[in-house]
């Protein structure tokens, strides 16, 4: 086998150990699996999603809380993920659709999120784990639990919050988990471009890009 077959067969292996490094994570969220969860991460690991910046411990300690209060786990429908490899780190992007149980205004409910996952993932030692998570996020909606009831809202609050995730915010801030109104979003193109640009030259160059500071 020449050079370039080894180093095309061994870009492959990394991507496939990235990519599956990233679904583990996603079914150990979705099932409650938290060691497993915990296994995917290290311990710098950082997090930004729409209803928390933090660690990966404290992430895990957040959804367990989550969901806990909030009828049950909410699921991750995940489409075709995309890595881009560079040595002994990874980029994967995957689109998801969010289906979670949650109580707004009171009222029993299920809030639905679309966005799209972005995951730094590295090799230290020999082991591939996520380094960084962020959420962009395109658009979310809320629907009653039971058909044919209404929702009452607060239209004022919710057109002071972002348009690609309003009802999250609805219900972050609801739930004491905070109001987040940095997150890039399809409404925030250039906070969109910031993130793809800086995981790009994360990628391009490792030893000298540092993480993001949330």
């Amino acid at each position: 086998m020449g050079t370039r077959e080894r180093s095309g067969t061994a870009e492959m292996l990394a991507a496939e150990a990235a990519r599956e490094c990233v679904i583990r994570e996603r079914w150990a969220r979705d099932t409650g699996q938290w060691d497993e969860m915990a296994a995917s991460y290290y311990p710098d690991t950082r997090i930004a999603v729409g209803w928390a910046s933090c660690g990966g411990a404290e992430f895990i300690a957040n959804t367990q809380k989550l969901a806990a209060t909030s009828r049950g786990q909410g699921l991750h429908q995940l489409g075709p993920i995309q890595v881009q490899v560079n040595g002994d780190r990874a980029f994967a992007e995957l689109p998801a659709q969010i289906v979670m149980p949650v109580q707004i205004d009171g009222q029993e409910a299920t809030l639905f999120v679309w966005e799209r996952m972005c995951f730094r993932v590295e090799k230290r030692q020999h082991d591939w784990r996520i380094a960084e998570f962020r959420a962009v996020y395109l658009k979310d909606s809320v629907a009653p639990e039971y058909v044919g009831d209404r929702m009452s809202l607060d239209t004022e609050l919710l057109s002071s919050y972002r348009r690609s995730y309003r009802y999250t915010q609805y219900w972050s801030n609801q739930a004491g988990w905070g109001n987040h109104p940095d997150r890039p979003g399809i409404d925030r193109p250039e906070l969109m471009r910031a993130v793809y640009d800086d995981n790009a030259r994360w990628l391009a160059e490792p030893a000298q890009i540092p993480s993001v500071t949330f």
